[in-house]
């Protein structure tokens, strides 16, 4: 006996869960040009990241410019609280 359709179908029945689930492998895509540096959201939380690209219809380079804006404003503070700030800015205009 093969072992290949075994293996074949342990492989159909893992990726037929991740589809169902939603489930996705956490790779990282990044644009042409960006360094590991610029990564959108290291150290933050994930549900934090998560809120934010929610805010933005799932745009990562509106939040990146919201993030960065902040960042500017606001020197010394750490990555989760700008991000945070982005989401209150986000929040605020929208309710005036």
């Amino acid at each position: 006996m093969s072992l290949f359709p075994i293996i074949l179908a342990v492989v159909i029945v893992v990726a037929v869960f991740c589809w169902l689930t939603g489930y996705r492998l956490p790779i990282q895509r990044r644009p042409l040009g960006q360094s590991s540096s610029h990564q959108l959201g290291r150290g933050v939380n994930r549900s934090t990241r998560q809120q934010l690209m929610r805010r933005v219809g799932g745009n990562a380079a509106v939040a990146q410019r919201l993030v960065e804006r902040v960042k500017m404003q606001n020197p010394g503070r750490s990555e989760q609280w700008c991000w945070e700030k982005a989401i209150y800015d986000i929040e605020r205009d929208r309710r005036a």
